[in-house]
């Protein structure tokens, strides 16, 4: 068997391997797959509401198929469960990375999902990742979640992996069309979930308070009163007119009967809770107790409007009393002003009164003002602080992935190492790192399908991820400054390209006739612009993933055309030094214009008129002479390591140059590329 042979055998059994493992990651359940099409099927009505037995016609406004199951009582009665409804069919969409994202969703009758169905999408990574949005475990999070809440990717959804916009596109969408849906059917307000939103909130402030502080503050007010049989009786006062304050303080079940309670005898919410406590607490007559609230005069509280509110043994107040009632407000009180709880023990002769006023979190609720979350509260404190202070405190990216950055960090700096110092064994070093970590780990590398979506979307798209961030500025920088620096080192499709040289046999590597690369030089400038052009006139449209196969092989797509594509362009380099980014690359024909602004260019010696070293071993062909297309240079390095050994005729002075050329027919140059 020959080498050659051999060798051939070799690439056809790893890209054998490498497309096994690309289709393996197709998933494999079918009730997740994308099916890429808003053509219903009757078995996905089930699958986002899974409690249904049957379902109407598409009918309504907006358009929803109602669910019907057995009704309890039996008799083959059926009743609502709830909606299935198409996100198209409630607009806006969200938009996602590019577009909006068709969406099946199911909602029960006390709003929550039931169910989410990812129908189609055209998701820029979906031609490079396949059905990326298939995930199980990123669909599985949306069944049983609340309207109420808000979706936020990162702290209410795990959002797809490298895939932010799309995960946001796919969270807000369906809640939107979620809670528009439970608006026209449901009488569900969009004031709800902002409400919800504060109370808990006000909740999670309350919790935070030990029954001293809320003693200290004016939260609760306490009475003790003695009796004449020598004991005491104490009163345990506070507002809970509204819900999460009754359920902080006796409970939800407690609450949700006192509440019940006075809406059915007097209509009203507005309670205020009497907790009885002490040794005397079995001699406390509700009739006994009045309520007073400014010049008017203290009215007895009628007996029915005291409403039982517990046992005392659930929240805040447990163990601070024995039992509990309320008192349901009669019309014209007002929470936000004073008001006293007056007692006139029996057979005493002296009243005792409690004096409460309503401060802090229970005065905001009462005037139905914004209760900030205490992380609400710290980002306004820190908006008040300098830029560089909210930036470390609060950054736009949310929690900084320390891991990814220190890694980038590390890269950064092997990359400036070997590029100032002129290293082969630290450039081969982050050469190495590149391709393993952006490229077949991370998939984090740049593309030009960053610059489309900044088109699209604006360049904030970059802020929500640091470490993309960070490889955009660094990018940008050392463009701006040296030229492209990033096609060096920092692509790990060029990284790979240059370990196919390293390693592919010499003998096979041709040269391209001149005339034809100058010309060939053009096709990536014509790629960029046909890509640009695609993306400014229409969003819906991606054809990026056809020019940069690096996103099929390190995110191992699913497509054969894609592997095809790829295939034929390793074998291009195999044969001319770095094919892909002389000819086809869109990203470096995007920084080769930007690199024309470059001042930091190398530097070109007299003897370079006579010499051919660094124009031989370019591996973009970018040097003629003396001359550099410094549009086509990556700064490899090559032609400047050269310089700085004195591999050409720079090792002779200009002087011994021209007298060798005066006294000689020939002076023959020395090619050590």
């Amino acid at each position: 068997m020959s080498p050659k042979f051999l060798s051939a055998l070799i690439v056809v059994a790893f890209f054998s391997l490498v497309t096994q493992y690309a289709l393996a990651q197709t998933p494999e359940r079918a009730d997740i797959r994308t099916p890429w099409t808003t053509e219903l099927e009757p078995e996905w009505l089930r699958q986002v509401m899974p409690a249904a037995e049957t379902f109407g016609e598409k009918s309504g406004e907006p358009p929803v198929f109602r669910a019907y199951r057995a009704a309890a009582g039996g008799g083959g009665e059926q009743e609502l469960a709830g909606f299935v409804f198409l996100s198209a069919d409630v607009p806006p969409g969200e938009k996602g990375y590019s577009a909006p994202i068709d969406m099946l969703i199911g909602m029960d009758l006390q709003g929550q999902l039931t169910g989410l169905k990812v129908l189609n999408y055209t998701e820029s990574f979906r031609y490079s990742r396949g059905d990326f949005a298939a995930d199980a475990e990123f669909q599985g999070q949306f069944p049983g979640k609340s309207i109420a809440d808000e979706f936020r990717i990162a702290r209410d959804v795990d959002g797809l992996s490298g895939a932010t916009m799309t995960s946001f596109g796919i969270a807000r969408g369906a809640r939107n069309a979620a809670r528009r849906v439970a608006a026209a059917y449901l009488q569900y307000e969009e004031g709800d979930a902002q409400q919800n939103a504060w109370f808990a909130n006000a909740r999670e402030r309350l919790e935070l308070l030990s029954w001293q502080d809320m003693l200290d503050q004016g939260i609760v007010k306490q009475l003790t009163i003695p009796l004449l049989t020598g004991e005491e009786l104490q009163f345990t006062v506070t507002y809970i007119g509204r819900k999460v304050l009754g359920e902080f303080f006796i409970g939800p079940e407690a609450y949700a009967r006192a509440e019940r309670d006075s809406s059915i005898r007097l209509g009203g919410t507005e309670m205020v809770l009497v907790a009885i406590g002490g040794s005397g607490a079995t001699s406390f007559r509700m009739n006994l107790i009045s309520f007073q609230q400014g010049d008017a005069p203290a009215r007895r509280v009628q007996p029915q409007r005291f409403v039982t509110a517990g046992n005392a043994d659930v929240g805040a107040i447990a163990g601070r009393a024995n039992y509990a009632g309320a008192i349901v407000m009669e019309e014209g009180f007002y929470p936000t002003l004073p008001f006293s709880i007056l007692y006139k023990p029996q057979a005493s002769l002296e009243t005792y009164s409690l004096e409460y006023s309503l401060g802090g979190i229970g005065l905001a609720l009462a005037k139905n003002e914004p209760i900030l979350s205490l992380e609400e509260i710290e980002r306004a404190r820190i908006a008040e602080l300098g830029f560089f202070t909210r930036l470390v405190l609060d950054p736009p990216w949310g929690v900084t992935p320390w891991p990814e950055v220190l890694m980038l960090l590390l890269i950064f700096t092997l990359v400036m190492v070997a590029f100032l110092r002129k290293s082969s064994t630290v450039r081969w070093t982050a050469l190495t790192l590149t391709l393993g970590y952006l490229g077949f780990f991370k998939g984090g590398f740049l593309s030009v399908s960053h610059i489309t979506g900044a088109i699209m979307q604006g360049p904030v798209i970059f802020i929500s991820n640091l470490p993309t961030l960070m490889l955009v500025v660094f990018t940008l920088v050392t463009t701006l400054l040296w030229g492209r620096v990033f096609c060096s080192t920092l692509c790990p499709f060029g990284a790979l390209q240059d370990f196919i040289t390293r390693f592919a046999p010499k003998r096979w590597q041709l040269k391209v006739p001149q005339r034809i690369h100058d010309n060939a030089l053009y096709i990536k400038y014509g790629i960029l612009a046909l890509i640009l052009g695609t993306a400014v006139v229409t969003s819906s449209v991606s054809i990026f993933q056809y020019f940069e196969p690096f996103g099929t092989l390190f995110f191992f797509s699913s497509s054969v055309l894609l592997w095809a594509i790829l295939l034929v362009l390793l074998a291009a380099c195999v044969v001319v030094e770095r094919f892909y980014c002389r000819y086809v690359c869109p990203l470096g024909a995007a920084l080769g214009v930007i690199s024309l602004l470059s001042p930091l260019r190398i530097a070109r010696v007299e003897q370079c008129t006579l010499c051919k070293v660094c124009e031989h071993a370019c591996p973009t062909g970018a040097i003629r002479g003396p001359d550099i297309d410094f549009k086509e240079c990556v700064r490899c390095d090559i032609c400047e390591s050269k310089l700085i050994e004195k591999a050409g005729s720079c090792r002779h002075s200009m002087t011994e140059i021209n007298r060798r050329r005066n006294h000689a027919p020939r002076i023959p140059v020395l090619d050590l590329g």
